[in-house]
């Protein structure tokens, strides 16, 4: 059985891949398997891998029909072995000691989750790269929980102070079999529902301040690089998160933190929506607002009433002028 599984959705990625792949199989952990999922690509991502897995016998290649990333991991995750569980995205790639120090940590500690940072990365015609301390950077996590074993009991009101990337976290894996956590099969924000649900229910997680992920940011044609937003994913997030805290039992404790988290993000996406479709849109996040209305009539959504032709920045202040009333 290998210590770390890691499990790399791949989709339309030719040109970036060898040096994701590069970046794993020259880790100077050797104990793993690489399963790398081709979600239905259409370019030259498949002989790519094909290349790659006739150098390393650690490669393992499932080839499928396009379906999201969220798929394409829980696909993975039917098949992993090892001890750990890691995901990484087919564009970017790893320091190289990023799966030694996360193994380590987890060994140390008992972890059921590893946190650690990533760096935002632009790779300029040259080749040379620029890294950025970014979003998900090693500095942003929350101080007080360095050098500490903690659970989800622990930060009940600090959930959303973590990262909810997939890659920025090593996992137990029998702590993903156990309470079936999974990847929703969704177009964009498809970690959002296995960041909240793990970080509820994990016993123990430990953080390794450093930042051992780099996340590609200029990359063409990534979904997360459009700015005209054209699917409904957010309130997909808001209803997936709300059925499983119901699910749990654990609506009471983060209604507050989750409402707040999840409403705001489908209200942002609002005012970026494509034109086209944003009338669609529209008629679903108005039942979503009147769902939370009803259902969490506490905070500053029942004093909001947002209009078809609001832009993002015209919500942004009907939004905090509804925090003030």
């Amino acid at each position: 059985m290998p210590k770390i599984s890691i499990i790399i959705p791949v989709y339309n990625v030719q040109d970036y891949l060898a040096m994701c792949l590069d970046s794993v199989c020259y880790q100077s952990m050797k104990d793993i398997e690489i399963i790398c999922v081709n979600d239905g690509s259409t370019d030259n991502s498949l002989a790519v891998l094909h290349a790659y897995k006739r150098r390393d016998k650690r490669i393992i290649i499932i080839d499928k029909e396009n379906e999201g990333s969220g798929v394409a991991r829980n696909t993975g995750l039917k098949i992993a072995r090892g001890e750990y569980v890691y995901f990484v995205d087919g564009d970017d790639w790893l320091e190289q000691d990023v799966l030694l120090k996360a193994s380590k940590k987890a060994n140390e500690t008992n972890a059921d989750i590893v946190i650690f940072g990533g760096c935002s990365c632009y790779v300029k015609d040259n080749g040379k790269i620029k890294k950025n301390s970014g979003g998900y950077s090693a500095d942003k996590l929350p101080k007080k929980y360095l050098n500490k074993v903690f659970s989800a009991e622990d930060i009940k009101k600090d959930i959303f102070k973590f990262p909810s990337t997939a890659w920025t976290k090593l996992y137990k894996h029998q702590f993903l079999v156990d309470n079936n956590i999974l990847f929703q099969e969704i177009k964009v924000g498809q970690d959002q529902l296995p960041f909240f649900h793990s970080m509820i229910t994990a016993e123990k997680i430990a953080l390794l301040p450093e930042n051992l992920y780099c996340y590609r940011k200029n990359r063409k044609g990534a979904v997360t690089a459009v700015k005209k937003k054209k699917n409904f994913s957010p309130i997909y997030v808001f209803y997936a998160v709300e059925d499983l805290l119901k699910k749990l039992d654990k609506i009471d404790d983060y209604q507050k933190v989750f409402v707040n988290r999840y409403f705001s993000k489908a209200t942002s996406w609002l005012g970026k929506f494509q034109d086209d479709i944003k009338e669609e849109y529209f008629e679903e996040y108005m039942k979503l607002l009147e769902h939370v209305k009803q259902d969490y009539p506490f905070g500053w959504w029942i004093k909001f009433n947002p209009k078809i032709s609001d832009g993002y920045w015209k919500l942004k202040f009907k939004q905090f002028a509804a925090k003030k009333l």
